[in-house]
């Protein structure tokens, strides 16, 4: 999902979201002491980054933020990543930032921006993004027919409505009790499957915003209770409200 943000007054550049990610890059601009259960990866664009971490100000070529830490980012030019926590990348970063601040080197953070170039087709390099920053994984064995069958229902889940995002129908798809395949996504996926159509439901309503639709119903065909749970959400992820974008997500 990629949705232009050149008209904020306040942040400018291009979001794209995942399950279990999200990515920005261009200006950013305001934002208020927070905290979030993603891990925020932070890479200067030719300059150094600076943040308020619990209270002490933090500057450093590129910074990697744990999970539930206070922080605030000061505006400016950036390249940033969230990963769920709960996800295989989100706890292979989290090893690594056991002080709940980890600083990058100049050298990593050229390293990551070579293999980051732009948010536009970001999915793939996730995974390379993170090696780069953890220790990689063996590859995995080779996959089962009921493997192939349980992907096939999660790789289809994007282009289906968000109504159908139901446990009990996903593992009826997938030929699974509710409890097996709640199991076997969180195997697959990295993820509980809760927190994964989290991130599906804040990428649909951003995108559904994005094509002019107000912000209730941007929420509701996402799937959230009503504009006010999706706000919540959105600041609860990245510290910003939908309703303060809103304008710059609209296509001039």
């Amino acid at each position: 999902m990629i949705v232009d943000r050149r008209t904020s007054p306040a942040w400018a550049g291009r979001i794209a979201l995942g399950p279990g990610w999200a990515v920005f890059s261009g200006l950013a601009g305001d934002n208020r002491t927070h905290r979030h259960p993603a891990l925020q990866l932070a890479l200067g664009d030719g300059q150094p980054v600076s943040a308020e971490v619990e209270g002490r100000r933090v500057t450093s070529a590129g910074l990697l933020i744990g999970p539930d830490v206070a922080h605030h980012l000061h505006p400016g030019p950036v390249w940033l990543l969230y990963v769920e926590r709960e996800s295989v990348a989100g706890r292979r970063l989290a090893a690594t930032c056991t002080q709940g601040t980890r600083k990058l080197s100049g050298e990593e953070c050229a390293r990551l921006r070579a293999l980051w170039r732009s948010p536009t087709d970001v999915a793939p390099a996730i995974e390379t993004l993170v090696d780069a920053l953890a220790m990689a994984q063996p590859s995995p064995p080779p996959e089962s027919r009921s493997v192939r069958r349980l992907r096939e229902v999660i790789n289809a889940l994007p282009q289906r409505p968000a109504a159908a995002w139901t446990l009990n129908a996903l593992a009826a798809e997938a030929a699974l009790s509710p409890s097996r395949f709640a199991h076997a996504f969180r195997d697959q996926t990295g993820m509980a499957v809760r927190p994964y159509l989290r991130w599906l439901r804040l990428a649909h309503a951003l995108e559904a915003a994005g094509r002019g639709h107000s912000l209730t119903a941007a929420a509701h065909a996402a799937g959230f209770a009503d504009a006010a749970h999706f706000s919540r959400t959105m600041r609860r992820h990245f510290g910003i409200t939908p309703g303060s974008v809103l304008a710059a997500l609209r296509p001039r």
